[in-house]
């Protein structure tokens, strides 16, 4: 998720290394000033500077390192044949106790993510 010319901020690649300011003889990866192109969805570039998009990286993660997305909403849900029937869809215990069978198989569901995106 990077700022784009508006208010927002969208999903976008990275294409390629504009310009490079960087010292040779000392990197250092916080001093990174190297501009890059990056590409929206909808096909518009801009530049941006390599700490800046780092930043919107390491945002987007948890202190594990693990990337996430946030949800909006679900817009839309759907089930097929192989959808579990109630009847189907539990088992029973050694003392004979039915417990519901927890499962989405056959579902589909259609998310919208904060970014705009939908899957």
């Amino acid at each position: 998720m990077l700022p784009n010319r508006g208010d927002k901020k969208l999903m976008a690649k990275v294409k390629k290394k504009i310009k490079n300011r960087n010292n040779p003889k000392s990197y250092n990866p916080l001093r990174d000033f190297s501009v890059y192109e990056i590409q929206f969805p909808d096909g518009t570039t801009d530049e941006l500077e390599a700490n800046l998009i780092a930043e919107c990286m390491v945002s987007e993660c948890d202190p594990e390192g693990r990337h996430y997305r946030m949800l909006r909403e679900i817009s839309d849900y759907r089930k097929d044949a192989t959808v579990l029937d109630v009847t189907d869809g539990s088992y029973r215990t050694r003392t004979g106790n039915p417990i519901p069978e927890r499962t989405t198989k056959g579902w589909k569901l259609l998310i919208e993510w904060i970014d705009g995106s939908v899957d």
